[in-house]
């Protein structure tokens, strides 16, 4: 699924696409690197223009109820109210040669753990890629 970087209409990524588990995988590394395995992250959106990705979910506990950040680096944030269960990411593929099935043909861009902001929004310009990618 190669889309012509000049399209600006993102499609959705869905269960089934040979590239979701992929690009999932090499999006949610940030959030493992930071807490382990104690954290998923629930699809929201899964959008994709050209060699881009954007990843908008909802971080949960590993069993799927509501994120626990208990001895995490995220605790005090969340005591201090200022921790969303928001989790996005910014991917390019980087490897023309890699299929896109392959983790390693995907780099995070950018990511954004917990903002209480829109921390994505300058994403869009810093990148080249279209606004609607994000939604906006």
């Amino acid at each position: 699924m190669d889309i012509p970087s000049t399209q600006s209409a993102p499609q959705s990524i869905g269960p089934g696409d040979p590239a979701r588990d992929a690009v999932l995988q090499a999006a949610t590394a940030p959030l493992r690197n930071a807490v382990g395995d104690r954290l998923d992250v629930e699809v929201e959106r899964l959008n994709r223009v050209g060699s881009r990705v954007f990843l908008q979910g909802t971080m949960r506990s590993a069993g799927g109820g509501r994120a626990d950040y208990t001895d995490t680096v995220f605790e005090t944030r969340r005591a201090d109210g200022v921790m969303s269960d928001v989790y996005v990411a910014l991917l390019e593929k980087t490897d023309a040669a890699v299929t896109e099935g392959d983790a390693r043909s995907w780099r995070v861009a950018e990511y954004a753990i917990g903002p209480t902001d829109i921390a994505w929004l300058p994403w869009a310009d810093r990148h080249e890629v279209p606004r609607a990618l994000f939604g906006f």
